[in-house]
């Protein structure tokens, strides 16, 4: 009797454990999802519509990044106090009000003002809490949970770009900002259904497979505390990652239709990258959970890089070169959300865990703030967005040269072996 009672609390624990990954991926469509991969649908239309210059264009972006900064690094603070879950929905409510600002905007200024509310859902309704979530409900296969959560972002990816477009082109600028917020706010409402801080709030415990396994090389809790130097160079990592997915993602759209794509292509280009970014979330959390985070970081900047050297070749007037590098771009992505939840569990334990991931999703945030106007200003003093995506290339290949350095001097991200 009581392992039957035992077998059904597990299955009752799983069922909760998914549907809680359900919930933290749809908010994490809504924020990131929307809020900032669909939003590269906007940007050629804010440039021909507002009359906005290109530096004018991006630093609309960056007022989002730097206030999704701010809000990231005092997001943990906020969930001690409030809990996960009233942050999380709290973040939603500023992504829908955000696109209602869009929707009312007339100046440059009144975009800003709008985009810094985006960047406040950004924080308090993305990875730091989502992540925080996934730690408490999954004990095993969190690499799995944490792509599934992130694949979300893929879906919006996939299917907003031509929708928005189609609404753009057919109701205008304004209806599709109020259409979005709208759609926002109903999925609110999910989430809030959905999300738990903890399984011990509604009587279960956290997802297990009922394996036993045991992690290569795992530290001991003594070993939490990184040493300051392998401490700064992880967080240096993030933060040269955010160029390349951050404003390298968002100004996508422009880069090719700066290079004469038709706005259709773009779009359809667009939503192919959202197919191929739901794939690689999910990948690199399966790799990581079955080859070790070590290699499935090689297998994303290896992608990523290669990616960006192909987005350089924009000027070449051809749709599969466009396509191979949204392809190898996307595979690249999940160093923007996944990765760093997994880097943080490598390399930390408890409530070092939980300031790892603020920290290097602070620090990934600060690089997308910095380099956020650069595309549009280099595009102003060139006549072209490829200088930027070059930049965005040595970012990116310092970034992975600084975070194998860390995984190499703690002898983790190994392969990990069953007992």
């Amino acid at each position: 009797m009581s392992t039957s009672v035992s077998s059904q609390a597990g299955r009752a624990s799983a069922r909760r454990a998914w549907l809680v990954c359900l919930g933290c991926g749809l908010a994490l469509f809504t924020v990131m999802g929307l809020g900032i991969n669909a939003f590269t649908v906007y940007q050629p239309y804010l440039l021909e519509l507002e009359h906005f210059t290109n530096a004018q264009g991006s630093w609309i972006t960056t007022a989002r990044s730097l206030f999704g900064m701010l809000s990231m690094a005092t997001a943990d603070a906020l969930c001690r106090r409030y809990g996960l879950r009233r942050v999380i929905v709290s973040g939603l409510g500023c992504f829908v009000f955000s696109y209602f600002l869009f929707g009312a905007a007339h100046s440059f200024l009144s975009y800003c003002a709008a985009a810094v509310f985006s960047g406040l859902a950004y924080g308090y309704g993305g990875m730091v809490p989502l992540t925080l979530v996934i730690s408490r409900w999954f004990q095993d296969r969190r690499g799995f949970a944490l792509g599934l959560m992130a694949a979300g972002t893929g879906i919006s990816t996939i299917l907003a770009p031509p929708l928005l477009t189609a609404a753009i082109q057919n109701a205008g600028l304004r209806f599709a900002f109020w259409a979005e917020g709208l759609f926002g706010l109903a999925l609110t409402l999910l989430v809030l259904l959905l999300i738990r801080d903890r399984p011990e709030d509604v009587g279960l415990a956290p997802y297990t497979t009922g394996a036993t396994s045991v992690k290569a090389a795992p530290r001991e809790s003594s070993q939490t505390q990184l040493p300051p130097a392998l401490w700064w160079a992880a967080v240096a990592a993030a933060f040269f990652t955010g160029g390349p997915c951050g404003p390298g993602f968002s100004h996508l759209s422009v880069l090719y239709t700066a290079e004469g794509y038709p706005s259709g292509t773009v779009a359809l280009l667009i939503s192919y990258f959202g197919i191929i970014l739901m794939i690689s979330k999910v990948l690199y959390g399966t790799l990581s959970d079955a080859l070790g985070s070590r290699a499935a970081n090689y297998v994303t900047y290896g992608a990523g890089i290669l990616g960006l050297c192909l987005c350089c070749l924009a000027s070449i007037p051809s749709v599969p070169l466009a396509a191979a590098a949204c392809t190898f771009t996307a595979l690249g992505m999940p160093l923007s959300s996944v990765s760093l939840s997994v880097w943080a569990g490598d390399f930390s334990r408890g409530a070092d865990y939980d300031r790892l991931v603020k920290w290097l999703s602070t620090s990934y945030m600060l690089g997308a703030l910095v380099t956020g106007p650069v595309p549009g200003i280099l595009a102003d003093r060139f006549g072209s967005y490829v200088p930027a995506y070059l930049l965005f290339l040595a970012s990116l290949v310092c970034s992975m040269a600084l975070i194998q350095g860390v995984y190499y001097k703690l002898g983790v991200g190994k392969r990990p072996s069953k007992s």
